[in-house]
């Protein structure tokens, strides 16, 4: 043979995917004239770029499957291609289902889990349920349309409706056409805390207005009490509640059975080239709805003359000069905190997946995630998702599901059971036990990312009542804040380091304490520790004042009276200086501090209240307004003393005392903003 088909063919036979190169020459070598020296050269040369061609090629399909096979992850709930016939049957199931609107109305997102939660069991129990954010829905066009509609109302504050359900309210509040809803039955879920006066007020509101526009009730108000188990409670209202719909709509007994995790996620790997563009950091969820930036502290700070350990008290400031963000003093901070970093990383290899990938993630039906459009898994960890809080029981018994110990499923599931509350809260709640934690513990647990990004909490922003006045230093907003044990937020707040010009997301969110419009209106001030926030931004706006007034007080102003108190005045008199200025100065016309720990006797702020309390029942007689903030059992023992004193003073009843007293709310002269110990 010639030397040109020998060496194509030793060339080709050790490359089995490649075809042998042969030369024209092969085919008749005996009929065509031999080749010179130059010419085989040549060939050889043109067979040999043919090889590394066909090699390179080759080897660019294999990267390209390899990629798809391991890289390329697989997403959950992937879209099927699309069926008629299946279609068709699914229409044809949908016909034979109730219609249900679920609607929520969430402060911190319980009301949404729980509308999640429900819609979940009524798919089981032959509903077609839809939920709706209270916020998003147009209720004034539709909600008279609606034949079946639940409502899990929040209640925030003193008998508030959240930011979310005011609309909804106020709208309520001015409907007086008797057969709006005459042509929806409905339930009410009630979420609230014992330690507020109004208990759940929100919804017991909106169950009655609705009954009242023509509403046809069909359960009981359900009542939840965040103080105790509120999951417990909701869980028992919703067995009645499915009881009691199925029997009116003719369904039967209600489902009993586990509900299996479905995912409802889609969860798209970028491919390498998408995430080189991806930078780490904070991205606010996609649908936030708050003007959140990062912010630089410029100050932090200890407040406390002798702090120890986590009895800390922190003055902290955020430079807002060069961002979008304003604020009216007094209003409160939301700032979303982030999760421990080493613990970040521990968790996420044990869900085996890298810190830097990067992913898109959708949910069916147009629902939210409460992730950004594009995150990595490192930073999905640390601002998004809710890993340090103990994990609710309807967690539990989804985790419960993926654990490969039989005993180990069996054990969380009679965790989760309303049988073992005590077991629970002894266990979980009161040692504090997050979601890592609880994975160490049943180590059978077997989860990959794409389902715990799903299942996990998602992270809720925190509030803080400004302390700063918006006239006085409109660039900077400052709070103030005692370190809570356990407390992801005030931790990682804690650790910000102006000097490094550290950053934290914030928002800004309007509050209910606002001073009266005229200079001459008496003020009563009563915030014990850290309940002194706001009434430190009514100081700087006094001082704001009389600053402008040349250094005197306006003659106009006045009464301008503050009570404060804590454990001790060398221990945790939190602005002492300060206050003692705004005293000496008259921004302050009287300072009343109640040191609970230095006397035999425990004294409190209402102690010190008692003292001048025909003066401070002059000031309410005068239109004064009052202003309350700290925890709820100290705002429930000022109520009772103002009752007492007007009682004393004014030579009333109890009944009547009171009666004025609700009457100064009504009017926004006694406004509250109290907090769950």
């Amino acid at each position: 043979p010639s030397p040109t088909a020998t060496t194509a063919t030793a060339t080709a036979a050790p490359h089995q995917l490649l075809p042998a190169v042969v030369s024209p020459a092969v085919i008749d070598h005996r009929s065509a004239p031999r080749p010179s020296e130059h010419q085989h050269r040549k060939a050889d040369m043109a067979e040999l770029g043919l090889v590394e061609a066909a090699l390179l090629a080759g080897l660019a399909l294999a990267l390209v499957m390899a990629y798809k096979l391991f890289c390329k992850t697989p997403t959950y709930a992937e879209e099927q291609t699309e069926d008629p016939e299946e279609d068709k049957d699914a229409e044809e199931e949908d016909e034979n289902l109730v219609p249900m609107s679920i609607f929520f109305a969430t402060q911190t997102g319980t009301s949404e889990e729980f509308a999640q939660t429900l819609a979940k069991e009524a798919r089981r129990n032959g509903y077609k349920p839809t939920v709706h954010d209270l916020e998003e829905y147009d209720h004034e066009e539709d909600l008279p349309k609606e034949k079946f509609a639940v409502f899990l109302m929040s209640t925030f504050g003193e008998g508030e409706p959240t930011d979310s359900a005011q609309g909804f309210d106020e709208w309520l509040k001015s409907q007086e056409q008797r057969d709006l809803l005459s042509e929806m039955t409905f339930s009410v879920f009630a979420l609230g805390n014992k330690q507020y006066e109004k208990f759940c007020e929100m919804g017991k509101k909106t169950d009655r207005r609705l009954a009242k526009l023509g509403g046809k009730r069909l359960f009981e108000v359900g009542l939840g009490d965040d103080d105790d188990s509120i999951e417990d409670d909701f869980n028992e209202w919703k067995q009645n509640f499915f009881q009691k719909a199925n029997a009116h709509f003719n369904l039967g007994a209600a489902s009993t059975e586990e509900v299996k995790f479905e995912a409802d996620w889609k969860i798209e790997i970028l491919d390498p080239r998408e995430s080189e563009k991806y930078v780490s950091g904070f991205r606010p969820a996609s649908d936030a709805k708050d003007n959140i930036e990062m912010s630089v502290v410029k100050v932090n700070r200890e407040l406390r003359q002798k702090p120890s350990g986590e009895e800390a008290t922190r003055h902290i400031e955020f430079e807002i000069s060069d961002s979008t963000l304003t604020y009216n003093t007094a209003d409160n901070l939301g700032i979303y905190p982030r999760n421990d970093h080493k613990t970040c990383a521990k968790l996420l290899k044990r869900l085996g997946v890298t810190p830097d990938t990067v992913f898109r993630a959708s949910a069916a039906n147009g629902r939210h995630t409460s992730l950004p459009a594009v995150c990595s898994a490192m930073d999905a960890m640390l601002w998004h998702l809710d890993i340090n809080n103990p994990p609710k029981k309807s967690l539990l018994s989804v985790l419960a599901q993926f654990a490969t110990d039989p005993d180990e499923a069996k054990d969380l599931r009679a965790l989760a059971s309303s049988k073992q509350k005590e077991r629970y809260d002894k266990e979980i709640q009161k040692k504090h036990v997050s979601i890592p934690a609880l994975l160490d513990q049943y180590r059978s647990i077997r989860l990959d990312f794409h389902t715990f990004a799903e299942i996990c909490p998602k992270m809720q922003p925190r509030f803080y009542t400004i302390s700063s006045s918006s006239n006085a230093q409109p660039g900077r907003i400052t709070i103030t804040m005692s370190i809570v044990k356990g407390g992801i937020c005030t931790h990682y707040l804690r650790g910000l380091r102006p000097e490094r010009a550290e950053k934290a997301p914030i928002f800004v969110r309007a509050s209910t304490f606002r001073l009266p419009g005229e200079l001459s209106t008496p003020i009563i001030m009563i915030g014990p520790g850290t309940g002194i926030a706001p009434f430190m931004g009514f100081l700087q706006e006094f001082e704001h004042r009389r600053k402008s007034n040349g250094g005197s007080i306006p003659e106009a102003t006045g009464a301008r009276v503050l009570f404060f108190g804590c454990r001790r005045r060398d221990t945790d008199f939190i602005y002492d200086e300060e206050l003692k200025e705004a005293e000496e100065t008259k921004t302050l016309t009287s300072l009343h501090c109640a040191f609970s720990r230095e006397g035999e006797q425990k004294v409190y702020v209402q102690h010190m209240m008692e003292k001048v309390g025909e003066e401070l029942v002059r000031y309410l007689q005068r239109g004064g307004y009052v202003y309350v903030c700290g925890a709820t059992t100290m705002g429930r023992d000022v109520k009772n003393t103002f009752i007492r004193l007007v009682r004393s003073s004014m030579g009333t009843s109890e009944e009547a005392a009171a009666k004025f007293i609700d009457s100064l709310q009504s009017d926004g002269r006694y406004i509250q903003e109290l907090w769950s110990a």
